[in-house]
């Protein structure tokens, strides 16, 4: 949504695209980053060229390299080996790429400068046939297939489709029309990120964010506070917003004195008319207002300044400065897209206009919120509206429908709820039922446990704890590096110099020096690069260099290489150190149930799961049988919908079996059960179930945990590891002796089974169930 910081996401997506994708060019190469509106060009191009701003310093960091920043009529100074050796940033306006009427656009016209050194020679046409051959739709000075004569033309455009660049498409929804699309998809590009806080409803949509994501994280001010003024005279809803900005000034005042940080509320007023020759005094005009302000309201005139398309009086000042004066900013649409100052608190709509995309962007620019935190004073972490010619009901129909226009789904009533209820109703309770509390054992007063692996430590005992106990054990220099001289960079190494010859084509002479001066970081460049990019927080930089060290001296290639495979190198790197860490951590594991430290012992209070009376769930759906009832033998007496179809059968399956006494559904989280196993992650058994004679039908001492694994799953690591700790699991609960766990549990049994779907008809995991459950010889 607006305000949610698109701009710094697209720097970081850069970085992803790079270490992925894109990772044969070394972070180097062309990206095409498009905008629609001057406003926003101006605003990213300055943050970008700015070294010390946020968003080129976000870029560089993901990066890692040097970053070039580009307008489209100074690209023709960029060079083959620019284009090399660093990422190039090329920013344009997306009507500036247009191809309706491109021979009269710079974009696709032939060019001069370093623009032809990306080209084959003139003289040289079986070069261009062959590039016109590769990049299909690039446009052509001849083609003549009968003479053999063809020549490329050497334009931007053309540049741009032989690049096939990463392409950042900002506000994407503004990029919908038939022809929009034919200019994008011409860019030949390799990949194609929208951001936008409305997307079409046909958007390939991959990543959300919501308004109450950016309101948690109080980067937003909610909530919006509308006044319909019943006012017939413009000159009077604006003396309202008068008074209310003169109080905001004032509380922001105290906000000074008291927290030391500056705010300085501004108006934001919408009129009918700005041009010269529109001040017909009939229609509101920007100069009306101004001369109302500051000839009756009192209003100093260095407050006041008028945003349009011909005259831009804020447009070298830096409104967020101390220094600067402005409080009152009259305009029309000039502010409704990519305007961005987080001081503006008010709108002020005095336009009769219906145009609900012009109230939709207005609202957008009074909602960041200063520093993004919130005040101690609740008025400067809300926002206002004062409209004139809509009734009340109109004006909150045009507000909801503003803020779903920004990404604020859900719109008015659920935001503003957001941010003034403690909490949403969006759980429920769900409670033991009353006929399993007899059942829990009398020594532990009705209270059920699950055993969690302990350490025994002396005559102590403590919850096995992965950083302590397993992950200190890994030394390093205890990797298994004999499979790096197998690591093949060839191909990738093979990718990034072809990227560089083909700018070479022709061996002109400059281009030939230009090569023999092209720099590269050296080998220990690139090491610490690697050292500095690769995020394992819990090993100390000494020890990541180690590892960078050993790795890349077994490495079979040129020194100076390193730098164009290093993201390959990084991903490589990343796979060794987390392969070889749950290697040592699960011989550590392994070694402690070996030796007898690891077991259960539930008087040691990090070594026991407490089951609570209630659990707090989603108000989702309630999970119900396939006849519409309740489940007959949960614990619990709400179970929320939230399972797939195949655990779906296991707990049906779990409901109707006689042996079972009460089973539930585990979910994921800190205050629910889990097992520590030899990875980071703790494991989340999807179910525990408490068994009990059929005949009886009363509780037998066996306990059984059931993680339940799909077919797509089966046989991949993290599904080994579950199986494994399983193993040790039960093996702790059947053969221990139960006497150390405390009263009420001498014969107690708990077994974790890790249950398979299964891939044939006539063995499916019913009989893999049904053989745990009767393993202690229960008829």
């Amino acid at each position: 949504p607006t305000g949610g910081g698109k701009t710094l996401l697209a720097t970081q997506i850069l970085g992803e695209i790079y270490k992925t994708i894109l990772k044969e060019r070394g972070g180097a190469g062309l990206v095409i980053w498009v905008v629609p509106s001057d406003q926003i060009y101006r605003d990213t191009l300055k943050a970008l060229k700015d070294r010390r701003h946020f968003y080129r310093e976000s870029l560089e960091h993901v990066l890692g390299g040097r970053i070039e920043v580009w307008e489209k009529h100074e690209i023709a100074r960029l060079t083959p080996g620019q284009l090399a050796s660093s990422l190039n940033v090329l920013l344009v306006k997306l009507q500036g790429t247009n191809r309706e009427d491109k021979e009269s656009l710079k974009f696709f016209r032939d060019s001069g400068g370093n623009i032809a050194a990306h080209f084959p020679p003139e003289d040289d046409p079986d070069g261009h046939r062959e590039l016109k051959e590769k990049v299909s739709n690039l446009d052509m000075l001849e083609e003549n297939e009968t003479t053999g004569s063809y020549l490329v033309k050497t334009s931007v455009a053309n540049l741009v489709r032989k690049c096939q660049p990463a392409v950042i498409l900002d506000e994407g929804h503004r990029a919908t029309s038939r022809l929009a699309r034919e200019t994008i998809e011409g860019f030949n590009a390799k990949i194609i990120v929208e951001l936008s806080a409305t997307p079409p409803a046909d958007a390939n949509v991959l990543v959300k964010v919501t308004g109450k994501e950016l309101l948690d994280e109080e980067m937003i001010k909610l909530p919006i506070n509308v006044s319909n003024s019943h006012q017939r005279d413009w000159k009077d809803v604006l003396s309202e917003a008068k008074d209310k900005h003169d109080n905001l000034a004032k509380v922001s005042r105290k906000h000074l004195t008291r927290e030391g940080g500056t705010i300085r509320p501004i108006v934001l007023v919408q009129v009918e008319r700005t041009g010269k020759e529109q001040r017909d005094g009939k229609a509101i005009h920007s100069e009306d207002v101004r001369e109302y302000l500051t000839s009756r309201l009192g209003v100093d005139s260095n407050r006041v300044a008028v945003k349009t398309a011909d005259l831009d009086e804020i447009k070298d000042l830096n409104l967020l400065d101390e220094g600067c004066a402005i409080e009152w900013i009259l305009t029309k649409q000039a502010l409704q897209e990519g305007w961005d100052c987080p001081y503006a608190y008010l709108l002020v709509s005095l336009s009769n206009t219906k145009s609900q995309r012009s109230m939709t962007q207005l609202i957008g620019r009074i909602l960041r919120q200063p520093d993004t935190k919130r005040t101690p004073f609740p008025e400067l972490n809300e926002s206002y509206v004062f409209c004139q010619h809509l009734g009340a009901d109109e004006v909150v129909r045009q507000v909801k429908k503003s803020l779903e226009e920004e990404g604020y789904e859900g719109g008015y009533a659920s935001v503003v709820n957001a941010a003034t209820e403690s909490e949403q109703v969006d759980f429920r309770q769900s409670k033991i039922r009353n006929k399993y509390l007899k059942h829990f054992g009398k020594p532990f007063e009705g209270r059920l446990f699950l055993p969690r692996f302990c350490v025994k430590n002396g005559k102590e005992y403590e919850g096995l704890d992965y950083f302590r106990h397993l992950l200190s054990e890994v030394d390093v220099e205890k990797f298994d590096y004999s499979g790096v001289e197998e690591w093949d960079f060839s191909e990738t190494l093979r990718d990034a110099k072809e990227h560089f010859y083909r700018v070479t084509l022709g061996k002109d002479p400059s281009l030939e020096r230009e090569e023999e001066l092209l720099s590269t970081s050296t080998e220990e460049e690139s090491r610490a690069w690697l050292v500095a990019n690769l995020e394992f927080d819990w090993f100390s930089v000494r020890q990541i260099r180690y590892v960078v060290d050993e790795t890349c001296s077994r490495l079979s290639r040129e020194p100076e290489s390193l730098s164009l495979v290093r993201f390959a190198a990084k991903e490589k790197i990343e796979g060794l150190i987390q392969r070889e860490t749950d290697r040592l951590t699960q011989e550590a594991f392994y070694k402690l149930f070996n030796s007898g430290g690891l077991c259960f012992y539930l008087h040691c209070s990090e070594g026991r799961f407490e089951v609570p009376k209630q659990v707090r769930i989603k108000a989702t759906e309630i999970f119900h049988r396939l006849d519409g009832d309740r489940p007959k033998q949960s614990l619990f007496d709400y179970i929320p919908d939230e399972v797939n179809e195949y655990e779906k059968s296991v707990a049906l399956f779990l409901d109707d079996h006689p042996e079972i006494l009460w089973w539930y559904r585990n979910l994921v989280g800190p205050e629910n059960f889990s097992i520590q196993g030899y990875r980071r992650g703790k494991i989340y058994p999807d179910f525990v179930v408490q068994q009990k004679d059929a005949e009886t039908r009363n509780p037998v001492s066996s306990v059984v945990v059931i993680e339940s694994k799909g077919k797509h799953l089966k046989g991949n690591e993290d599904t080994e590891h579950k199986r494994n700790v399983a193993e040790v699991f039960t093996n702790l609960g059947e053969e221990i002796s139960w006497q150390d766990l405390g009263a009420g549990f001498e014969d107690h049994k708990f077994r974790f089974q890790v249950l398979d779907e299964g891939e044939y008809a006539d063995k499916d995991w019913r009989h893999e169930l049904n053989a745990v459950l009767q393993a202690d010889g229960i008829p």
